[in-house]
C-alpha cells in the first residue's frame, strides 16, 4: 500500500512533469497553421471572348512597329478566364503571416520590353519591397505615374537604363503608368502596406494566401470600370470569413456590360 504522503510526492512529480513538457514541433506548426487561409476563385468573361485590338503606334517605328501591340485593358482568354482582375484586403491592420514578411521578394520590377510595359498589373508591399524600373528596348522610354498624395514621378531610361522609386504611403486603387513617349503604353502599380493583393492570372484564376482567420472585407477592381461591381458586391466590395486552410469563392462570372470602360 503507498503512503498518502508517497503517494502526493508521486502525484507532484508526474504534474510537474506535465506543466513543463514543451509541446512538439508538429503541434506547434499545426498550431501556427491554424491562425492562416488562403482565398482563392476564378473570374470569367461570361460571354464570346473579344479579339483585344491593334494599338496604333506611330513613334519610334524602327523599334516598336515590328511587335504586335494590342490593347491589355481587356484580356480575356479563350476559355473565359479574366485576366488583371485585383483583389486585396481592405483591413490594413490585420496581422501578416510572419512567412510572407521573409519570403517577400525585395524587388518588383517595371519593364519596359517590346514597346509596352510589363507587367501590365502589379502590386507592391511598399514597406518592404523596392519598386525597380528597368529598360529593355533599344531605344529611350518614359515612366510617369502620380499617386494620390505622395511623390509624382517622371522617369527616363536611356537604353540599358535602370530606376528606382520609393513608395510612401498606400493607395486605394490602382495608379496609373503612362510613358510621355509612346501613348499606347499603359500599366497599372498598386502600393499597399500589407501582402494581401491578388491579380487574376491569364486564366482568370487568382489567390491570396496566408490570410488571418477571421471575417475581412475584400476590394475588387478592374481598369476598365475601376469598382467590379456585382449585385452582391456594391462599390466593388465584400465580405468573407476566412477559415484555416483552403477558402473558394468558385466561378465569379462577369457580365460584359460590367466591363465597360468608365467614361
Amino acid at each position: 500500500m503507498i503512503s498518502r504522503r508517497r503517494f502526493m510526492v508521486q502525484s507532484a512529480a508526474a504534474g510537474l512533469a506535465i506543466v513543463f513538457a514543451a509541446p512538439g514541433p508538429v503541434q506547434a506548426e499545426k498550431k501556427e497553421e491554424a491562425k492562416w487561409g488562403d482565398l482563392k476563385g476564378r473570374f470569367v468573361f461570361d460571354g464570346k471572348p473579344p479579339e483585344p485590338k491593334k494599338l496604333k503606334v506611330d513613334r519610334d517605328l524602327e523599334c516598336c512597329v515590328k511587335f504586335d501591340i494590342r490593347d491589355e485593358s481587356l484580356m480575356v482568354a479563350a476559355d473565359g478566364g479574366l485576366a488583371n482582375v485585383y483583389v486585396w484586403l481592405r483591413n490594413s491592420k490585420a496581422s501578416v503571416c510572419p512567412d510572407l514578411t521573409q519570403t517577400a521578394p525585395k524587388q518588383v520590377v517595371l519593364d519596359n520590353r517590346d514597346c509596352i510595359f510589363k507587367p501590365h498589373c502589379m502590386a507592391i508591399w511598399y514597406p518592404k519591397q523596392q519598386y525597380s524600373i528597368v529598360n529593355s528596348d533599344p531605344i529611350a522610354q518614359n515612366v510617369a505615374f502620380s499617386p494620390l498624395g505622395d511623390t509624382p514621378a517622371n522617369i527616363v531610361l536611356a537604353v540599358g537604363g535602370n530606376a528606382s522609386y520609393e513608395f510612401h504611403r498606400k493607395q486605394s486603387a490602382p495608379v496609373p503608368i503612362a510613358c510621355n513617349y509612346h501613348p499606347w503604353e499603359r500599366a497599372y502599380v498598386l502600393p499597399r502596406d500589407n501582402p494581401y493583393v491578388a491579380i487574376s492570372a491569364g486564366n482568370g484564376r487568382f489567390s491570396l494566401t496566408k490570410l488571418p482567420v477571421g471575417e475581412w472585407e475584400f476590394q475588387v477592381w478592374h481598369e476598365r470600370p475601376g469598382w467590379l461591381e456585382l449585385p452582391q458586391w456594391p462599390k466593388g466590395r465584400f465580405r468573407f470569413a476566412i477559415k484555416a486552410g483552403d477558402n473558394d469563392l468558385g466561378t465569379i462570372k462577369i457580365a460584359p456590360a460590367r466591363l465597360e470602360a468608365k467614361r
